[in-house]
């Protein structure tokens, strides 16, 4: 039943710096009843697909920064995973996983800051 279809995405917010690895992950009832299709959205667009990891264990990617895109799932825990190597800056925004079309976990923000941030300290005059 769609209704019972809970999925829970971990981590809520994962902060990272640019050129390192995040996992992002799904869990659901059972990975072998449905196909999971990630979204990423970006401040003011429409959500983008970035992939489908398909029940089977078939994955259909974008094409778009696939040889950085790892996805995976464990079955024992039902959970579906993508881990994306190298981020950039660019790559900050919501993940979601979703199943049936429209239903979905609440989402991953993936924020991610510059390698060479500066801590800046102001003093008094």
């Amino acid at each position: 039943m769609v209704q019972s279809q809970i999925l829970v995405q971990t981590p809520e917010f994962k902060p990272a710096r640019e050129g390192q690895t995040v996992e992002l992950r799904c869990r659901n009832g059972d990975v072998s009843r449905f196909n999971v299709n990630w979204y990423r959205v970006f401040p003011r667009k429409q959500r983008a697909w970035v992939l489908t990891h398909q029940r089977t264990g078939m994955i259909i990617d974008t094409g778009g920064f696939s040889a950085r895109l790892h996805p995976s799932r464990v079955t024992s825990n039902n959970t579906y995973i993508i881990k994306l190597t190298a981020v950039t800056i660019s790559e900050s925004a919501v993940y979601y996983c979703c199943v049936l079309g429209e239903v979905c976990g609440d989402g991953t923000l993936l924020n991610i800051t510059c390698e060479y941030a500066f801590e800046y300290t102001f003093y008094p005059l």
